[in-house]
């Protein structure tokens, strides 16, 4: 409780709270001195009750935040950027983060499923959620997570497209391929690696006739060479000057020009990985080891459906 007394000419405000120290101040008018101390009284109650007015960023500046400290020192670094920036083109980046409710981030994930899929929708809410519990569990902002109260999206079918012959050939081998992606996918044929993985391989990690992969999805991985393999990757000007995103973008550049539809760069992996088992003969145990799976299931129903497939071949 406040005493107000008089103090010279002025009137002297003072305020005593148990644990805090005294405050005290004075004011020409005695209705000046005790509005300070009914609002400093209620300040300091609130601050020890938790309740006082904290100033929110935004969530654009947050995701440049968590760009810098944080996605900057993972693995998954620029497709984690990428997302959040995707992010900060959305209108509400630029409420404060306890503006963004639930029904917010809910009529965020309708407006994307019409144009991208279950899949994708659920990587952007994944990125979101992990922004909001850093900016509270490690920035010490009490936002509550919006993403936790929304309902997800179901995950898309996994894609089972399989590039024929005669369309690699095309990609590879067309006038319209630049002799950098002409060896990328190569490469990526002959060893099952990702673009990403492609990309940043230099001379130094062959051993023999082995690869070591040391930026992976997963974890660093030693992988096994074809002799084609070993010679493209002897003779490749490495490491390769470019990014994930520019050898996606120009993958469908040249599906564009080549009238292939339906087609990612991903889909070579998915080529090459089916022709180590085959045509190689190579079991799933073994598969695994090159394309660094955890999960066998993956490689079992890309098994599958060219069991499938042989049956068919067959009865024709």
């Amino acid at each position: 409780m406040a005493t107000l007394r008089i103090h010279g000419k002025k009137w002297q405000s003072i305020i005593r709270i148990a644990g805090h120290p005294i405050l005290a101040k004075s004011f020409k008018s005695k209705t000046d001195a005790k509005r300070w101390a009914i609002e400093t009284e209620l300040k300091i109650r609130r601050e020890d009750a938790g309740i006082a007015k904290i100033k929110y960023p935004t969530f654009n500046e947050i995701g440049l935040r968590y760009i810098a400290d944080v996605s900057s020192t993972k693995r998954g670094f620029i497709n984690e950027r990428n997302i959040i920036k995707s992010l900060l083109k959305e209108s509400w980046s630029a409420y404060p983060i306890n503006k963004i409710t639930p029904d917010v981030i809910g009529k965020f994930r309708d407006r994307q499923s019409k144009t991208i899929t279950g899949t994708s929708i659920n990587r952007k809410l994944d990125v979101i959620s992990t922004v909001f519990t850093t900016c509270r569990k490690e920035w010490g902002y009490p936002a509550s997570n919006p993403v936790l109260s929304i309902r997800r999206p179901k995950k898309s079918e996994p894609r089972n497209r399989r590039l024929k012959d005669s369309e690699l050939n095309l990609l590879i081998k067309g006038n319209h391929t630049n002799e950098m992606m002409r060896t990328i996918m190569q490469i990526m044929c002959e060893t099952g690696m990702r673009s990403g993985e492609v990309i940043r391989i230099s001379h130094d990690h062959l051993k023999g006739s082995t690869l070591y992969i040391p930026i992976t999805k997963t974890k660093p991985r030693t992988i096994p060479l074809t002799a084609k393999g070993l010679t493209l990757i002897k003779n490749a000007n490495l490491p390769f000057k470019t990014t994930v995103d520019a050898v996606g973008k120009k993958f469908a550049k040249l599906c564009k020009h080549y009238k292939i539809k339906d087609a990612v760069v991903h889909d070579i992996r998915h080529n090459s990985l089916s022709d180590f088992m085959r045509v190689k003969k190579l079991n799933v145990p073994e598969t695994m080891l090159i394309a660094g799976h955890k999960d066998p299931r993956m490689l079992l129903r890309i098994y599958n459906n060219l069991q499938v497939e042989h049956v068919a071949e067959k009865l024709n």
